[in-house]
């Protein structure tokens, strides 16, 4: 396997023998490599086959706005769940895990903490996935120096508990991909949008939709108010995602029979706010690709 391209110093874009793609993860693995490099096996710890190219190029995105000790992290935490609790990890797991640490840590750094309700009832049905949670925690305190809190470990099990091919809650699958199909379609259509399945934006979107219904399955919504500060200027400098949700919580009502809490309305309006700036972005970047070729 040879270096394509240095991602960051835990990941690098290869080529096999055959010439076939692949996104190659080590600890340290991109550090000091040049193009060409012909890497040794003991040098790689995960291999990613771009047969699945909306993994890889997802990783990539993420490579070039996370640092790279967020993809370490992620590989140790998900080593531990495989070594001790012997877990089946659908891939996807690599890129969750990362982006919800990345993003908690920065949550924290700005002094913004998110409850979970749901810890007491995890720690006694899904215990395996809570000690692993409970064991990211302690590697995040080891590694950065920054004490998460205890309800943390009850959000990274969630990742675990939905990236198991033998999810023990496969029962609740079905609806959680149903409820994930309308609300996607909502938004869809209320902005008349054509998705990029491979940008960042709608992979966080999706996994926040996924979590988010797995929670409503639970039927433990709590209607606790967040930082009014916040939300009334998130809803006044995005009124059109606000107006969205709107719509997403008539459908929830019906579906789920409960309503969205302030601090769900906020995080759907800003999560749709991202998928539109983005659509946004890639829109511009092709008319202006076409200018160029008229001009």
């Amino acid at each position: 396997m040879r270096v394509v391209k240095v991602l960051n110093n835990s990941l690098i874009l290869a080529l096999d023998d055959q010439g076939h793609e692949m996104i190659l993860m080590g600890k340290g693995i991109g550090f000091n490599k040049a193009i060409g490099y012909r890497l040794r096996k003991q040098e790689v710890q995960k291999v990613f086959v771009m047969k699945d190219r909306a993994i890889g190029r997802n990783i990539i995105k993420l490579a070039s706005e996370i640092d790279s000790t967020f993809f370490e992290l992620a590989k140790t935490i998900i080593d531990y769940a495989i070594e001790q609790y012997n877990m089946d990890l659908m891939e996807h797991i690599y890129l969750s895990l990362t982006d919800h640490l990345s993003f908690v840590v920065k949550r924290m750094e700005q002094g913004i903490v998110i409850e979970n309700f749901y810890v007491a009832e995890m720690k006694k049905f899904s215990p395996n996935e809570y000690q692993v949670g409970v064991f990211g925690l302690e590697l995040v305190e080891a590694r950065l120096k920054i004490k998460l809190p205890i309800d943390e470990a009850g959000n990274i099990a969630f990742h675990f508990i939905n990236a198991q091919q033998n999810n023990p809650y496969n029962v609740n699958n079905r609806i959680i991909t149903e409820s994930l199909k309308d609300m996607l379609d909502i938004v869809k259509y209320n902005f008349s949008l054509t998705y990029d399945e491979d940008s960042i934006s709608y992979s966080r979107f999706t996994t926040h939709l996924r979590l988010f219904a797995q929670r409503l399955l639970t039927d433990r919504q709590k209607f606790e108010q967040g930082d009014d500060f916040l939300y009334e200027q998130i809803i006044n400098n995005c009124p059109a995602e606000y107006k969205c949700v709107n719509k997403l919580e008539k459908y929830i009502i019906e579906k789920f029979s409960t309503e969205l809490t302030q601090t769900e309305e906020l995080y759907l309006t800003i999560h749709i706010h991202r998928v539109l700036e983005e659509n946004k972005h890639r829109k511009d970047g092709c008319n202006n690709k076409t200018d160029g070729k008229s001009l």
